[in-house]
């Protein structure tokens, strides 16, 4: 299921485009055979067009379905939809060398603990002025509904979109998206009422007039209960 929800985040644009498309051929469709059920003198020939006018009918009711549930899908459903973690098993190792666990007040006493590798609090692949992020700030801890702040000003924009994935996953949710140029200007507002708590990644994906994709803004955030 999860592949199936990442194929349509992944070609939504593409869906709407292939929907929309089949729905201008199956439109024109529609027009001839009103036109020729108009026309028609004869019984026959009116039946036939009633066929056709039908069955057009019929796709576009089709195709509206699709892109409704496609939207539905990947606006409301997606987000919310639990990401399955896949579980560590440990390996024995027969040949490892026992180890001896010490006392928790000598360890303390004698070893100072390390603390375990934060996740990365800075933003990654952003450029000053062209493609960042301005708010939330890297490592910021945000719920409920956050207003997002960025810059997008490089010369030739075509248009850009903003995502977030959970840390760990490799699922990027796409939020929306536009293409006029922003200048630490409030882009959107992300909801995070129904995630898990936890470390996320918000980031910033442009496309130039070729329709070529600059190096994603990746900023780290951590969402907390509301």
């Amino acid at each position: 299921m999860e592949q199936f929800f990442r194929f349509l985040q992944d070609y939504e644009i593409w869906l709407y485009l292939l929907l929309g498309a089949v729905a201008i051929l199956y439109f024109q469709r529609l027009i001839r055979s009103w036109q020729e059920w108009r026309s028609a003198i004869f019984g026959l020939e009116r039946e036939n067009a009633q066929r056709k006018l039908s069955a057009s009918l019929s796709i576009l009711g089709l195709l509206v379905f699709l892109a409704v549930a496609e939207f539905v899908l990947v606006t409301f459903i997606i987000p919310v939809y639990p990401k399955t973690t896949a579980l560590l098993t440990p390996t024995l190792d027969i040949l490892a060398t026992p180890t001896i666990t010490l006392p928790p007040d000598l360890v303390q006493g004698e070893f100072p603990l390390q603390a375990g590798t934060p996740q990365p609090s800075l933003a990654e692949g952003c450029v000053a002025g062209e493609i960042e992020w301005n708010a939330p700030s890297p490592g910021e801890e945000i719920s409920g509904a956050v207003e997002l702040y960025a810059t997008i000003n490089i010369a030739d924009l075509g248009y850009y979109k903003y995502e977030y994935k959970q840390s760990g996953s490799e699922n990027w949710v796409t939020l929306t998206g536009g293409n006029t140029p922003k200048n630490n200007e409030l882009i959107g507002t992300w909801n995070t009422e129904q995630l898990f708590p936890g470390d996320y990644q918000l980031r910033l994906v442009v496309y130039n007039t070729q329709n070529e994709q600059l190096p994603p803004c990746e900023l780290p955030v951590q969402v907390t209960p509301p």
